[in-house]
């Protein structure tokens, strides 16, 4: 039975310098990580002329000598990508520092733009035996090339390589059946942002992360709400995921041990009532009705200037500093993700990974490929948070003010303010996708069933039922 992504994953930080970049790999031999100038210095005077028994520990995370730096020097693979990404400076900054790692050359295997309801266009080309060496897609939607047994089990790969996956990567991993399918590059983890302005405007002092609980949030939003001038203290999207996240973090499985679906635990439909009642109880942010009757747009935190808080997915930060597409006057704050009250801190996030397909004939060297691009992308100063979790805090306190701070310098954001809502070592990480049979009916069945119920069109114990019985018809079509 496929394992299922549920499990509560932390942000440990430890261990190794900066920028490691694999060289490559070739069966039986290991890939070494080449670190900065400075990080090498310190490398050298920390982990080993000071204490040699350190050399151990990096060895366990792949930071060893290979009988040759660049074993694949000269190969070239093939990377799906569409048009417009393939064109786009990151790609291109990440292809040239392949090269330059690894002596590998990375070609596009261009792919048609996906629309909405179509089939991935890549997972089309692989189940169509094209060649392909190496793809990109998030945790959970690796699930459907998983699914449909176009992707190269990592495990042994990495064992080819020498190469421990858990020591650089953690729990990030996709992992499906007890072996990995994709490495992370960085996590896109979710935060709170806020509107200086409003606070200012409405004498209220900006919130703090220490404990920054969902009851905060609420009495915060509701000091900043006034209907009188169209400001709400909160604003949140239509998206799955804010029907279900509370209950997440009050530990809520989507599924029950013997597979079915888990939408008929209390804790659900507790965390439907609750997102769903901040516009229709607390009225700290438009209804549901309100919402989509004036077709609210993802980013009118941003253009508009109405609202005092944004809960969401930290990429919204990209979207933010932008000033030539979105100008803005006021500043803005950043914390982590509220939490309920006498539960753990958390927040939800989703990886971004690099995969090997099946029909690629250099599986070695995409592999080397594929660490390379994973464990260096976050440097490209792209601003982008590493899922690496062997990366020291002196490493972490650099790169946020070089690539994440800088940026924000109108909105006076600092190097802490980064750290505390994007680097929490103690903050529980969950998946923010639901990852297992039936997965992308189920979200579907959520989001219809769950806004009837916020819109009032059938009461909570309708919704939930409606829930569950979509979900179980769409795990036992997913399993034939």
């Amino acid at each position: 039975m496929r394992k299922n992504f549920k499990r509560i994953i932390s942000l440990s930080l430890c261990a190794a310098m900066t920028a490691g970049a694999l060289a490559g790999c070739s069966s039986g031999q290991k890939i070494p990580v080449d670190t900065t100038e400075a990080a090498a210095e310190t490398s050298k005077v920390d982990s080993t002329e000071a204490d040699p028994s350190k050399a151990d520990s990096s060895e366990a995370a792949g930071e060893t000598e290979a009988s040759s730096d660049k074993p694949f020097e000269g190969v070239t693979l093939k990377y799906a990508t569409t048009q417009t990404a393939s064109t786009g400076e990151e790609n291109q900054k990440l292809i040239d520092l392949v090269k330059e790692k690894t002596g590998i050359t990375i070609e596009f295997f261009v792919v048609p733009n996906v629309k909405a309801g179509e089939v991935d266009k890549t997972l089309v080309s692989l189940m169509a035996g094209d060649e392909i060496d190496l793809i990109y897609n998030t945790k959970p939607g690796l699930k459907a090339f998983y699914n449909a047994g176009v992707l190269e089990p990592m495990n042994a790969l990495a064992g080819n390589a020498g190469y421990d996956i858990k020591a650089v990567y953690g729990d990030y991993v996709p992992e499906f059946d007890g072996d990995v399918y994709g490495l992370p590059a960085f996590s896109d983890i979710w935060i709170t942002l806020y509107n200086k302005q409003v606070f200012d405007d409405a004498g209220v002092p900006y919130p703090t992360a220490e404990g920054w609980t969902w009851e905060k949030y609420i009495e915060t939003a509701k000091k900043l709400t006034d209907s009188s001038k169209g400001i709400y203290g909160s604003l949140m999207l239509d998206y799955d995921c804010y029907n279900y996240m509370y209950a997440l973090q009050k530990g809520w499985e989507p599924y029950k041990a013997d597979g079915t679906g888990n939408f008929d635990d209390p804790l659900f439909k507790e965390g439907l009532e609750f997102f769903y009642g901040l516009g229709n109880t607390d009225k700290i942010q438009p209804s549901i009705l309100e919402f989509k009757a004036s077709n609210t747009p993802w980013n009118a935190f941003m253009t508009t200037g109405q609202y005092g808080m944004f809960m969401c997915g930290g990429w919204v930060t990209s979207i933010l500093n932008q000033f030539d597409k979105y100008p803005r006057e006021w500043k803005a704050g950043i914390l982590p993700m509220p939490y309920p009250e006498g539960s753990d801190p958390s927040t939800l996030t989703v990886p971004g990974c690099y995969a090997v397909p099946t029909t690629s004939k250099n599986k070695d060297a995409a592999f080397a490929a594929a660490a390379c691009m994973a464990e260096n992308q976050y440097t490209l100063g792209m601003g982008r948070v590493p899922a690496r979790v062997d990366l020291t805090d002196d490493v972490i306190n650099q790169y946020i003010e070089d690539s994440l701070a800088k940026p924000f310098a109108f909105d006076e954001l600092t190097v802490e303010d980064f750290k505390t809502a994007w680097f929490d070592s103690d903050r529980k990480a969950l998946s923010e996708k639901i990852i297992g049979y039936g997965d992308a009916a189920i979200s579907q069945a959520i989001i219809e069933e769950g806004q009837l119920y916020g819109q009032g069109a059938e009461d909570i114990d309708t919704a939930v039922t409606k829930i569950q019985d979509r979900a179980n018809k769409a795990i036992e079509e997913d399993k034939q």
